[in-house]
């Protein structure tokens, strides 16, 4: 059992405007951020956690059958934890898509994969296929939402440095399409990040347009060899890139410790040896964190929500426990 001292929420970018009849409205871009504090805080800094695909932080709380999750770990560890709904999604208004029509639901087939992966290696409790009700939980809390459009990047790099004004210094961790925002917020306010941890999230080149590099200017890129002959599918479309000899640095991504973690499965693993070689050709200090290299296999993409979720998590705050002592 976790005593908390603290539990709440709170609204972080709320914006008014008027509406054509007059009346005052809130402009729809906020962003949801649920706290925990515990009663034996022995951590100096927060922890804030953004959730990955198109769901939203109780992601963090574990598969919905009363296991705990990383946030209850987290908590045990002693460490505040900040869940945020992304803009947009979670309990957050639905941003328009370019053609103002509603967005299409997320289909089960976009993730199934990555279930069945940890499924039969055995750290996946369920079958990992369409009718597993472990899945089902997960489905249930996926928004509508469009990939195929330009994100809201500036908005998430508007929304994370707000929230990291209002907590102060925190470290963040991201999963998955969680990845941008964390970029841009660390981008944003790199004295309040005391470090950064890449849960195989999408890479930061996804958002260069809105970090800041040394010459500025757009990037060159090269496409990163696959080395294992993998079957992309959709996830074909997310880079794999090095810049261009002579790099350019990352001005603010550079100044605080990142952390790479990599599953046994091969796509997510491979997209995130990218993204680390990447940050580390732009000047940036890195740890890849290899879950089989420390004795942990059979892990997928949702390493969050897997059997041996606390063991996995285990690897990352031993690294923190060492870059922050």
């Amino acid at each position: 059992m976790i005593a908390l001292a603290e539990h709440s929420y709170v609204w972080i970018g709320v914006e008014r405007v008027e509406q054509p009849d007059g009346t005052t409205a809130t402009a729809g871009e906020h962003m949801y951020v649920e706290y925990f504090v515990p009663l034996q805080r022995t951590k100096p800094h927060p922890i804030v956690l953004v959730h990955g695909g198109a769901g939203q932080g109780m992601a963090f709380l574990g598969r919905g059958g009363g296991e705990p999750g990383w946030a209850h770990h987290l908590l045990a560890e002693g460490y505040a934890v900040y869940l945020l709904d992304r803009p947009g999604f979670g309990r957050n208004v639905p941003l328009p898509t370019p053609e103002g029509q509603p967005a299409p639901p997320i289909p089960y087939e976009a993730v199934v994969n990555e279930f069945r992966f940890a499924a039969q290696t055995g750290r996946w409790p369920g079958t990992g296929e369409i009718g597993d009700p472990l899945v089902d939980q997960f489905m249930a809390q996926q928004r509508p939402a469009r990939f195929d459009v330009p994100q809201p990047f500036e908005l998430y790099k508007r929304r994370g440095a707000e929230l990291l004004d209002h907590i102060g210094p925190a470290i963040v961790l991201m999963h998955s399409a969680g990845g941008p925002f964390g970029w841009v917020t660390a981008d944003a306010r790199p004295e309040l990040v005391k470090a950064v941890v890449s849960v195989e999230a999408l890479p930061p080149v996804m958002a260069a347009e809105h970090l800041a590099f040394d010459p500025p200017g757009e990037l060159a890129l090269e496409e990163v060899p696959d080395e294992r002959g993998v079957e992309w599918g959709p996830l074909g479309r997310v880079p794999r890139v090095v810049q261009a000899e002579p790099p350019r640095r990352l001005v603010n991504l550079s100044r605080m410790p990142i952390a790479c973690v990599m599953s046994d499965d091969p796509r997510f693993s491979e997209i995130t040896r990218a993204e680390s070689l990447f940050l580390r050709q732009a000047g940036c200090d890195v740890t890849d964190l290899v879950l089989s290299e420390h004795g942990i296999t059979g892990n997928g993409h949702f390493m969050t929500l897997e059997d041996n979720n606390r063991e996995a998590l285990g690897m990352i705050l031993s690294w923190l426990d060492q870059r922050l002592a």
